[in-house]
């Protein structure tokens, strides 16, 4: 029995030994793997980092460009509303310019027809004006043929002048 003993004993150490060499290589496995998946967890992590500091550049810049668009859309609303203002005051003013234009048009027909009668009257005038100086004259020609006459009359009645003269 002390064979068996000794053998058991043995056994017995064989099956620690490898019961410790195989705790030892599993824990140099589990290391190197976990020292693999830290490794890659930290690679991981990095790159999140990175995707997430991009992905708030990419939200800054979104956020700078809705905020333009909406500026760009508040622009234009103002625009097409004082376009509109514009476009309605440029029709009245065409509408005032036509009512003008045909003022205009009647107001230079009026001043063409009085331009036309006040040169006709003025002709008139001057004729008038002709035929005044013609009986000017003639009063003035009479006016001497009476006095030459009363003179003559004077004379023939002695001195005596008549009424009229």
């Amino acid at each position: 029995m002390a064979f068996m003993k000794r053998n058991v004993n043995l056994i017995l150490l064989a099956l620690i030994v490898i019961a410790l060499v195989l705790f030892s290589g599993f824990t140099v496995y589990y290391e190197a793997t976990f020292t693999n998946i830290t490794a890659d967890y930290h690679n991981k992590l990095t790159q999140l980092q990175k995707v997430t500091q991009e992905l708030s550049q990419q939200r800054q810049a979104l956020n700078e460009t809705y905020e333009l668009k909406t500026k760009a859309e508040q622009d234009r609303t103002a625009l097409d509303s004082k376009f509109r203002d514009l476009n309605q005051e440029n029709e009245q003013l065409q509408g005032d310019n036509a009512m003008l234009s045909a003022d205009l048009i009647q107001t230079k027909s009026t001043l063409s027809s009085v331009q036309t009668e006040l040169e006709s009257k003025s002709v008139t005038l001057a004729k008038t004006e002709s035929e005044l100086k013609t009986a000017n004259a003639r009063v003035n020609s009479l006016g001497d043929d009476l006095d030459s006459v009363c003179s003559d009359y004077a004379a023939l009645n002695g001195g005596n002048e008549h009424a009229d003269c």
